[in-house]
């Protein structure tokens, strides 16, 4: 590109190109908007600062290609590249800032000496009008969309392999824009036979195949009955859900416990609850699996229920009590004197307060027993397997089903997506702050 040996796959090429320009097109408005001038010529000129940003950065990259073989590691060589390039061109866009015009109009406002010279029409803190700290919030936005952008990129693949054809799906180089078809999604719910030629002519002589039948026709395939995919979508649902419920509550109680009364021991007994989530699953693996042999919960919807339900305890019990202790006592206190219960004070004074590390836990709680493998591909056969095992094992007739593989995949995402996305409201005050802080 532009005649240059740059040290990046086409891929980081394109990448760090929009970030340059998602970079121009949000600093720039910021300075000439603060300048007077309207928005849509800050937009202008931030494209084209963008443009000649990104094309400085691969120059830069280029040029600075000899730290590879000076650090010994081309890896690291391109890294240190990628940021001390990025600082320059940080640094030359804040020394240009300055040489944005004043807009001469009889609209043009001046607040303050080095204040904006348009109109603040919106409310916020005078610190918060400075050029300088938009600048650097557009920034850090901009940075914080593009590493959102490449975290979600695999997702996106999975999501366009599940739409793909098998020829389509282990194409290469891998293709972007292609024909979609349903075929993955009848292949992870169907079972099938490869035709003969002869069957093949017979079965399109046929007006009685639907849609599905047809599709996987084109193939050579006919479709003999239903997969188990669906059974062990259903299984992780009743597992992981009940699981959770279970977590949650016992914790709620465990901490409300911990928080509020003098318990001998306390400190053992937190830490050997904390102490169950110190070993990998797939260390106490073998013992239990002898032990639920012999206690016939081998492949039972109970055995993973209890086991799902005891290693998210401790998780939900050391959250919990966390939010529980910033609840002031004198809530309950005031509630006992006015005649409340224990149970009362705490049903309809605590709870209600500790809504946001509840709402955390249960999302925590639910990712964890909605996505455990090792205990699932271990202590399950058929009856309870769940759909993370079963996923991978997808198979076709000479090799690996990728497209349904993918939409088995992005199946089993949306559920525990519904589920953060219902009470995300309650996540980021849930994690960070917790209910209430005592001044």
């Amino acid at each position: 590109m532009f005649g240059l040996d740059i040290p990046l796959p086409d891929f980081w090429i394109a990448y760090f190109f929009i970030f340059w320009l998602l970079i121009g097109g949000t600093t720039a408005p910021v300075m000439f908007r603060h300048q007077g001038h309207p928005v849509w010529l800050g937009v202008l000129v931030g494209g084209v600062v963008g443009v000649l940003s990104g094309v400085v950065f691969m120059v830069l990259l280029t040029a600075l290609q000899p730290l590879a073989d000076v650090l010994g590691d081309p890896f690291l060589g391109v890294l240190v590249s990628i940021l001390i390039s990025a600082v320059l061109i940080l640094a030359v866009l804040g020394w240009l800032r300055r040489f944005v015009p004043l807009a001469q109009s009889n609209e043009v406002v001046t607040l303050a000496e080095g204040g904006p010279r348009a109109p603040v029409t919106y409310s916020t803190r005078v610190d918060k009008v400075d050029p300088s700290w938009l600048s650097r919030q557009s920034i850090r936005a901009s940075v914080v969309v593009m590493l959102a952008v490449l975290s979600l990129i695999p997702v996106v693949w999975m999501g366009m392999t599940a739409f793909k054809s098998r020829a389509d799906a282990v194409a290469s180089p891998p293709k972007v824009i292609f024909e979609p078809t349903m075929e993955g999604f009848i292949s992870l719910l169907t079972k099938r036979r490869q035709l003969t030629d002869a069957q093949i002519a017979e079965y399109k002589q046929r007006d009685d195949l639907a849609w599905y039948d047809e599709v996987m026709l084109e193939r050579g395939q006919a479709i003999i009955g239903q997969s188990d995919y669906v059974k062990r979508l259903r299984n992780s649902l009743i597992i992981a859900s009940v699981s959770t419920v279970l977590s949650v509550t016992l914790g709620v109680l465990s901490a409300y416990a911990f928080s509020r009364f003098r318990i001998p021991g306390e400190g053992d007994l937190l830490f050997f609850i904390l102490s169950t989530r110190m070993l990998p699953p797939v260390v106490v693996t073998i013992p239990i699996f002898l032990m639920y042999r012999e206690l016939g919960l081998y492949d039972t919807h109970i055995g993973m229920i209890l086991l799902y339900t005891a290693f998210n305890l401790s998780f939900s019990v050391w959250l919990l009590k966390g939010f529980i202790d910033e609840i002031p006592k004198e809530y309950e206190e005031a509630a006992l004197v006015d005649g409340y219960t224990r149970m009362q004070a705490f049903r309809k004074i605590v709870l209600p307060q500790a809504v946001t590390g509840i709402a955390a836990t249960t999302v925590f709680s639910f990712i964890f027993a909605w996505n455990e493998y090792a205990f699932a591909l271990m202590l399950t056969s058929d009856k309870a397997r769940t759909a993370p095992p079963s996923i991978p094992s997808v198979l076709g007739t000479g090799g690996i089903e990728w497209a349904a593989i993918a939409a088995g995949s992005l199946g089993f995402l949306i559920p525990v997506v519904i589920v953060t996305f219902s009470l995300r409201r309650y996540l980021l005050r849930g994690v960070t702050f917790g209910a209430i802080r005592q001044g």
